[in-house]
């Protein structure tokens, strides 16, 4: 540790209340007959944590800003030994230790204080698994991630960062496959679970040459001995000489691969679509406020690496400037509501790692926080507007909500403004300020001599965000406007069969049918059944022919309305210095001030009088002004003002392909089951054949030859050598009667045979 932290002894109970609330409901919770119990555990463990991260924080506040950082290591976890690196050989211990800095802090707030609201709303939203035995269980899982997400973000080294990093990756794929006995539940978990361990791979690459580059994976000592190592000549590893900044490249690509896995990037995204497939809180907790963010966090805990990896930065910055524009068009034509938000999530990631290429650490961390806010309202809002129609996902088959679940249709309104980028919502304070920095490196102060990546890059970032803000308005204006159409009130014949029941309920929804006329939310119906299915939650119910939703229970509408209050307000946070001279209503950049002492400077920073271009102010202008509300007026055009949405369906009609493609997400997954997963398939057939003919075939032959030698050494021995030797028992038994008869034991027998034998020798003497 450094001498500027400070030791605490109680930073520990943070990530382990969790834990001990995993123990508690895992193990005694099925014999637990009051789910409420259940409900004390889970919750409290969350919630003391919460407050403990609290306490911790304000003591952190307290500190100067150089020296905001609480410590406590508990055991050694293990020792390397004498292992050989680039120094020499080293004797380093890994330590079972936590570090409570600007950044884990505000991250460890993040997953307690959003966990706590996300396990609220689980207490309402799976009522029904209080009866079927299965609460418990979810309860437990829910906390064992909390507790690996805290390690994650709390470790004080790469290993411990690691260890969190596969409980996370654990307990998602319990929760995707939570309902397991669906069989699309358990492809699902999978997927999430196999697509992450190709990133992870990746990962343990990037931290292994870490550990031979700097001999220690504590962050403090890393930080300390990174400028030191930059200025080395060379370095030689493995036989191969390069420069650090080559070294610093290919460890910062080699992470970059982990956290496309785990933050979902092209072209590693495709499992967290699918993994809508487990409960809506799994969604909110999970692949929306805290596991997706883990990549993010990595790098910027690492930033001393990437900022002296200009080629890493530049992969990241391509990545997610595609990942950004690509999963925001995929949002368009999507009509079951998770999955709406499921490729939203994957595009506001691309918008983060966008703000990490471009240096702009800060900004992309901020964009965590606001997206964790906005994006966890959307998410459990969704829940509710599920629940409330009998877990119904599809779009086409809700409208007017908002009559109906006044509280969460006002609160995913306010989220929606968010993510859009409107002023002043947060997603207006993060958003803009990636694409900003993004457009600043191009832009050099008015030069324009900047890498041309970065000038791609920003178009993709605002296509992206307008994208973003037509696919959320249309999701509102279908969710909310309107009549309610789930009831069979559908004069304009929009709604569909419900895929959610189908299969389980053959009238729910029969009076719908289908529309013979080919547009956008219907046209295809068949398509978007094949590509969508998997995603469907298996909380099914009966739709009862002219029910109406109401609002939920206030544990469940309190958690996403707490949300969307804070991504109304939460940008304020980070105000622009720009904003902030000609509108001063909070202190300016206060999140990036609070980040600063840990990133990592090349060369001091300077703090002088800067003055932001004018085009910073007509970016600014244009986007919360004009370009994200022109998108959302035309889906409220598209979707509001016409309620038969006929020029949706003129659309599809034009340009069918257009919309296929789209609707089919590109066909990305059927490219990978064609390319990848079908030949892996074909190929791990052949090596089945193989160690069966060949492999175990060689083993079988080899037993039946030692079976047939077996057998014919049984006859050798059996009819040959115990032939002569019962051969030779015969003929002693036969012989032996004879010798057998001169030994009577009578005396009288004797003497004669005596007498005789006299006679004998008597005879023969007198004829010699």
């Amino acid at each position: 540790m450094t001498a500027a932290s400070h030791p605490s002894s109680y930073l520990w109970l943070i990530p382990f209340l969790p834990f001990f609330g995993f123990l508690i409901n895992g193990l005694s919770g099925r014999k637990l007959k009051n789910t409420k119990v259940v409900d004390f555990f889970a919750l409290g463990s969350v919630g003391v944590a919460f407050l403990l991260t609290l306490w911790h924080f304000v003591q952190l506040a307290g500190l100067p800003a150089d020296g905001r950082s609480l410590h406590q290591s508990l055991w050694t976890w293990f020792d390397i030994g004498g292992a050989h690196v680039l120094g020499g050989m080293t004797t380093y211990k890994i330590q079972w230790a936590y570090k409570f800095d600007v950044l884990s802090g505000c991250m460890a707030l993040l997953v307690s204080g959003a966990g706590f609201l996300i396990h609220l709303f689980s207490t309402g939203y799976m009522a029904e698994e209080r009866n079927d035995g299965r609460y418990y269980r979810f309860m437990a899982y829910m906390n064992l991630f909390v507790f690996s997400m805290l390690n994650l973000v709390l470790g004080a080294n790469i290993l411990m960062m690691f260890l969190g990093w596969e409980g996370v990756g654990l307990c998602s794929y319990l929760l995707i496959g939570f309902y397991f006995e669906k069989e699309f539940a358990a492809v699902a978990g999978k997927k999430a679970f196999v697509t992450n361990r190709i990133g992870d791979f990746g990962f343990m690459l990037g931290f292994f040459l870490i550990f031979q580059v700097f001999g220690t994976l504590d962050y403090d000592t890393l930080m300390g001995s990174v400028r030191g190592i930059a200025t080395m000549p060379a370095i030689t590893l493995y036989g191969h000489t390069a420069s650090p900044t080559w070294w610093f490249n290919l460890i910062g690509c080699c992470l970059f691969v982990g956290a496309m896995g785990k933050s979902a990037q092209i072209p590693l995204y495709v499992w967290l679509p699918d993994a809508m497939a487990g409960p809506t809180p799994v969604s909110a907790l999970i692949h929306a406020a805290t596991m997706v963010t883990s990549g993010l966090y990595m790098i910027t805990r690492l930033n001393f690496i990437y900022v002296n990896a200009p080629m890493a930065l530049a992969v990241v910055l391509a990545f997610g400037s595609l990942t950004a524009f690509v999963a925001a068009t995929m949002g368009l034509a999507q009509y079951d509501i998770k999955k709406v938000l499921a490729y939203s999530t994957v595009s506001q990631l691309g918008f983060m790692f966008m703000g990490m290429g471009a240096g702009a650490f800060s900004a992309g961390m901020f964009h965590v926080f606001t997206h964790a806010f906005f994006k966890a309202s959307l998410f459990l809002g969704s829940g509710a507007v599920i629940a409330a129609c009998h877990h119904e996902q599809d779009m086409r088959n809700m409208g007017g909500l908002k009559k109906l679940m006044p509280i969460t249709a006002m609160s995913m309104i306010l989220a929606t403004f968010a993510i859009a980028g409107i002023f002043p919502f947060s997603g207006f304070f993060s958003k803009d300020e990636i694409l900003w920095k993004v457009f600043e490196g191009w832009y050099q102060h008015g030069h324009y001599t900047g890498p041309v990546l970065n000038l791609v890059a920003w178009i993709l970032g605002m296509l992206g965000a307008f994208c973003t803000a037509f696919y959320m308005t249309r999701l509102i204006a279908m969710t909310f406007y309107g009549e309610y159409r789930g009831a069979g009130n559908d004069p304009y014949g929009l709604s569909v069969q419900s895929e959610a029941h189908h299969a389980h309920d053959d009238h729910g929804h029969g009076a719908h049918g289908h529309d013979a006329h080919g547009h956008m939310e219907n046209g295809l119906h068949e398509l978007d059944q094949a590509h969508n299915h998997r995603g469907d939650d298996p909380e099914d119910h009966d739709v009862v022919p002219g029910h109406h939703p109401h609002e939920v229970s206030w544990r469940m509408w309190l958690p996403v309305a707490i949300l969307a209050g804070l991504a109304v307000v939460g940008g304020f946070l980070n105000y622009p210095e720009s904003l902030h001279r000609v509108l001063p209503i909070v202190p300016a950049e206060l999140f990036s001030k609070w980040i600063e002492p840990l990133l990592y400077q090349v060369a001091p920073a300077h703090h002088g009088e800067h003055i932001p271009p004018a085009m910073e102010y007509g970016l600014m202008a244009w986007a919360t002004l004009v370009w994200a509300p022109g998108a959302m007026l035309l889906a409220w055009w598209i979707y509001k003002v016409d309620p038969s949405w006929s020029r949706a369906k003129a659309f599809v009609a034009r340009y069918p392909n257009l919309y296929r493609w789209v609707n089919a997400k590109y066909y990305v997954d059927e490219f990978y089951e064609a390319a990848l997963i079908e030949p892996i398939k074909r190929f791990s057939a052949q090596l089945w054949s193989f160690d069966t003919w060949v492999v175990d075939g060689m083993v079988n032959g080899a037993a039946r030859v030692t079976i047939i030698w077996a057998d014919l050494s049984h006859w050798i021995d059996q009819k040959l050598v115990d032939g002569a030797v019962n051969l030779t028992a015969y003929i002693i038994q036969e012989t032996s009667s004879v010798f057998r008869s001169l030994q009577s034991g009578r005396v009288q027998h004797y003497a004669f045979v005596m007498f005789i034998g006299f006679l004998v020798f008597a005879f023969w003497k007198f004829l010699a």
